[in-house]
């Protein structure tokens, strides 16, 4: 690899870096979904309230709904924030990113499971996509969880023989 290259890495892996900048977005993401989870009620009545004739949803399973999906998504938010602390260290290969990874896959299959309820409820065009979404990156996340288990075993086995 050129210098050159190098110094790109550095840029982008590092808690000064691109996966830094990540990180404190991730943070705000946590904090700001923690806000919501704690105001949801109050938040989703004014919603109901302002849209209520362009709604057929139910506030009770609506409520219900975004708590469950809510809850998840914070871990889900929660383990990715993990994985790019570790990557700030710049020592991503490790088997507590393997089990982050493999969460975020869990996450993501529970929420898709939850839209999957809601499309027997509620269906929208944009409830579908959504499932979509959550199910490839779900498939996505256990896959990458693999590619890191593997890569942490390459490089225990190159620093044996080092």
């Amino acid at each position: 690899m050129s210098k050159g290259g190098l110094k790109l890495i550095m840029v982008i892996l590092h808690e000064k870096g691109l996966s830094g900048l990540v990180k404190r977005i991730l943070d705000m993401v946590f904090l700001g979904g923690l806000g919501i989870l704690i105001t949801l009620p109050y938040v989703l009545k004014w919603y109901m309230n302002v849209l209520y004739l362009t709604t057929s949803e139910n506030y009770n399973f609506l409520l219900g709904f975004l708590y469950i999906t809510g809850i998840v998504c914070l871990g889900l938010v929660n383990e990715i924030r993990k994985i790019f602390k570790t990557l700030n260290r710049r020592n991503p290969f490790m088997m507590d990113n393997v089990k982050s990874l493999n969460r975020v896959g869990w996450a993501c299959f529970i929420i898709a499971a939850a839209y999957i309820i809601k499309i027997f409820f509620y269906n929208s065009v944009m409830t579908a996509i959504i499932t979509m979404v959550f199910i490839i990156a779900g498939l996505f996340s256990v896959v990458l969880a693999e590619v890191f288990r593997q890569a942490i075993e390459v490089k225990e086995e190159n620093d044996l023989t080092i």
